[in-house]
């Protein structure tokens, strides 16, 4: 059995010469490959580098250089067994610690060796393994997520539970964005994968873009392996605008989906595209996106993209990696089947209804409560149905919890009003009906600051006097600061910041003024996870 570890190459437990060919030094991430591995080079600067153990057996394994560039190919192979094909390495967008060049990861399946050439010398060549083993066991053991199509059927979606992402946790909580547009893309792993080796696939995957990208998780909402398994990707909510690292420049307001393969030169299985048609169809329509036509987007911008920050860029709405980054992705045999396949999402989706959340001023001083209002739009021809409701939900990554259930207008209008004593993320959603499927709405994005209260015992006292100042913080924070300031001809100048405890939020302090003239004080609270940045209003004492 393979080693179930999901991690990334660690130290060796025995010594790297022990297992590294000469002219490998091996690292806690991998192994650095040096010029004295090269076994022939030709003068044009093609090279090959011997056979190199690796330091573990390995699952996927990538590479990064510092200088140097042209095309670079892989293979590898197990103890006792015959090399894989070549296979071309392609480029990522993420330049992996530091180095200048980092390439996307290739599946190996637990190869031990493994071997590179080259057009062109490299310099600080670093290779980094993955060992990612799924045991079939434990992805049979959880139940796949069902969702309903749009015309009728169900879709399996493999939660992330089954294929070991326990063991490729996020840094951080997902970020919610907006869902205008889908891209395609290709993982460029090898083809020859079996059924029940694409979650260790999709977790070695995950590992590798979490460890050696140093991503917060892995980049895809979602990869389809070419048997038709449809997998859930980065955490958040299959069912929520989760803002991926697929499309550099356009993850704000987009979704990815992964084939996993290279598709260069292979098309995709006509069970992969069935699947990644049931797929789009599916996650289109819940937000009321329509798989034909184009959109119209802003560039984010950045180092993977040639359209430059603020640049509106048109975009088919079933788009190709490449259409909006500077890549080859997702292959040109998968590009050349996306027309058909807008056409077959168009089929499948149906008519195209959408729901829309919008909110006047969502940033609040607390306690006032959040005035939203919102929409339903059906598609042509649609009604909406007597008595329809909506709910208002956050605590989206863990399925929504519903603070609002609202009626619909007979035109599909709906508004309401919630009070929030924390920052939050609100979306509606509608059950689905006659004609139309279930949808969610876009996020609305709410940021809450506690209200903070001062006053002063006096508002003048004599030199060398004392003053106490009292006040509090709703919601109640524990920490806070006071900032004393002077007036300096036409300008308060600051003169200390003193850290003060609250006891239920509230709190007293007692100062000596050994000087005179014209002081004012601010109580502040910092920004965290949950609430804004607050402060009070100005409160003068004169010192005479």
């Amino acid at each position: 059995m393979r080693p179930t570890l999901a991690v990334l190459v660690l130290a060796l437990l025995l010594p790297a010469a022990a297992h590294a060919a000469p002219g490998v030094r091996t690292s806690q991430f991998g192994m650095n490959v040096r010029s004295s591995a090269v076994g022939a080079r030709a003068a044009s600067g093609h090279f090959v580098t011997k056979p190199l153990r690796a330091p573990r057996r390995y699952d996927l394994v990538g590479a990064t250089w510092r200088r140097g560039g042209g095309t670079l190919w892989l293979r590898g192979r197990r103890a006792g067994g015959h090399f894989s094909r070549w296979v071309r390495l392609g480029l990522s967008e993420e330049k992996s610690r530091g180095a200048a060049h980092a390439t996307e990861p290739v599946w190996a399946g637990g190869d031990d060796f493994v071997q590179l050439r080259g057009t062109q010398p490299l310099t600080g060549l670093h290779l980094s393994f993955v060992n990612a083993h799924v045991p079939a066991a434990s992805a049979s053991a959880v139940h796949k997520a069902q969702v309903g199509l749009p015309l009728g059927g169900q879709l399996s979606i493999t939660p992330r539970a089954a294929w070991g992402a326990s063991r490729c946790r996020p840094r951080k909580s997902a970020g919610y964005g907006s869902v205008d547009l889908a891209f395609v893309h290709h993982t460029e792993t090898l083809n020859g994968y079996s059924r029940s080796e694409s979650p260790s696939v999709v977790l070695g995957i995950c590992l590798f873009h979490r460890n050696v990208n140093r991503w917060n998780d892995i980049g895809y909402d979602f990869l389809v392996d070419r048997y038709g398994q449809v997998f859930e990707g980065r955490a958040g909510g299959i069912e929520e605008p989760v803002v991926g690292a697929q499309a550099g420049g356009f993850n704000l307001f987009s979704t990815g989906v992964a084939a996993i393969g290279d598709f260069r030169f292979s098309r995709f299985s006509s069970a992969g595209m069935n699947s990644l048609a049931q797929l789009l169809a599916w996650k289109l329509s819940l937000n009321g996106v329509p798989a034909e036509g184009t959109v119209t987007v802003k560039s984010n911008g950045g180092p993977f993209t040639a359209f430059p920050k603020g640049a509106p860029v048109t975009l088919n709405r079933i788009s190709g990696h490449r259409d909006a980054d500077q890549t080859a992705c997702p292959g040109n045999a998968l590009y050349r089947q996306l027309p058909g396949l807008r056409t077959r999402v168009a089929q499948l989706e149906g008519p195209v209804s959408r729901l829309e959340l919008t909110a006047a001023q969502p940033k609040l001083l607390y306690p006032q409560s959040l005035a939203f209002s919102g929409s339903l739009v059906p598609a042509p021809g649609i009604a909406i149905p007597p008595g329809a409701t909506v709910q208002i939900s956050d605590n989206l990554a863990n399925g929504g919890r519903v603070l609002a259930t609202l009626p619909l207008a007979p035109d599909g209008s709906f508004s309401g009003s919630l009070p929030l004593a924390h920052n939050d993320v609100l979306q509606a959603s509608f059950a689905g009906g006659p004609g139309m499927p279930k949808l969610v709405s876009n996020v609305v994005f709410a940021s809450v600051a506690p209200t903070i209260t001062l006053q002063s015992s006096a508002a003048s006292v004599t030199r060398g006097s004392t003053v106490t100042l009292t006040g509090s913080a709703t919601p109640p924070k524990s920490r806070l600061t006071l900032e004393e300031q002077e007036l300096r001809g036409t300008r308060y100048r600051h003169v200390r910041t003193l850290k003060l405890r609250t006891l239920g939020g509230s709190f007293s302090v007692t100062l000596g003024l050994s000087r005179p003239g014209a002081f004012r004080f601010i109580a502040r609270t910092a920004r965290s996870r949950s609430i804004q940045a607050g402060a009070s209003a100005p409160v003068g004492v004169q010192v005479g």
